[in-house]
């Protein structure tokens, strides 16, 4: 039954993601002022320097297989087998990745628009391939 926590955190993951990411798209250009919310601001900006964004759609779509196969087959596995809590930390980092993935092939690089201080700007799903690897691991423990 793992199957539906990691499918269910995959997809809530790759919605937000982008949901969020046509929001701040469609607003209008933000000011890079610090927000209300002290260190946090959102600033959008497209990152194109990341390493994928030079290859073909096709190796690009090689790569998310690769990932999405290496998830299926961990979650597979005894220590995960029955951890619905591994499940879905594999599902939320998978979510992460597709979410990112989708702004490779649409836009040839990704939204960004969370910056907290002076930290480098990430999106939400860099979050949530952080944070589900996070609660994978913790799960193990």
């Amino acid at each position: 039954m793992v199957w539906l926590e990691f499918l269910a955190a995959a997809a809530t993951a790759v919605g937000a993601d982008q949901v969020l990411k046509a929001r701040v798209l469609a607003a209008p250009r933000l000011a890079p002022a610090p927000s209300r919310w002290g260190y946090v601001s959102i600033r959008c900006t497209i990152n194109r320097r990341i390493a994928l964004v030079s290859q073909s759609d096709s190796g690009i779509a090689m790569v998310w297989v690769l990932c999405a196969a290496l998830s299926c087959f961990a979650l597979g596995q005894e220590p995960l087998a029955d951890n619905a809590l591994g499940a879905t930390g594999l599902g939320l980092a998978l979510g992460g990745i597709t979410g990112n993935v989708i702004d490779i092939l649409r836009r040839r690089g990704v939204v960004d628009f969370i910056a907290l201080g002076s930290w480098t700007i990430f999106n939400l799903a860099d979050v949530a391939i952080l944070g589900g690897l996070a609660l994978a691991a913790a799960s193990l423990v």
